[in-house]
């Protein structure tokens, strides 16, 4: 059974037009969107972190987190991509990669789970990390906050 504030998060989506085709599932909204920004189109998870409370659930701040990471200026999200690619730069500094390349010039958003206080956004890395997703959590701010890679099994690497 769908929770109505699930139903009335989702109808407030809808009527912003932010996510192209959202729908409600398994306590998630999930929906298409662009982020300007990075020129790229990703699938954005909205999770209203319903099991944490049933009672509440801030719409407003959801609805503000989804607009920040979607119209995040170019300048900020230059400097996500370049403390991304320094700080996996320096961990895996003697390590060999597949293709020897620019990893801001190969980082791709693919998707973005957005929490009233924090996004987290997944990126792939196809040239210097073709096996592993690179997680990246961002505070309120849209500062970083964590940078996890992945590989595609759910282990951690880095």
């Amino acid at each position: 059974m769908a929770s109505p504030l699930l139903d009335d998060l989702l109808a407030r989506i809808v009527d912003s037009g932010l996510l192209d085709d959202p729908v409600a599932e398994n306590g998630l909204i999930y929906g298409r969107a662009t982020i300007d920004a990075a020129g790229a189109v990703v699938t954005v998870n909205v999770d209203p972190e319903l099991e944490d409370d049933e009672e509440s659930l801030d719409a407003d701040a959801l609805l503000a987190a989804i607009t920040r990471i979607l119209s995040v200026s170019e300048s900020r999200w230059r400097a996500v991509i370049d403390e991304v690619a320094d700080d996996i730069d320096e961990s895996v500094d003697d390590e060999p990669v597949i293709e020897q390349t620019d990893l801001r010039d190969d980082l791709e958003a693919t998707s973005v789970v957005v929490f009233a206080d924090a996004v987290l956004i997944a990126f792939d890395a196809p040239k210097q990390f073709p096996d592993s997703r690179i997680l990246v959590q961002l505070d309120d701010d849209l500062e970083v906050a964590s940078i996890e890679v992945r590989d595609r099994d759910g282990g951690v690497e880095a």
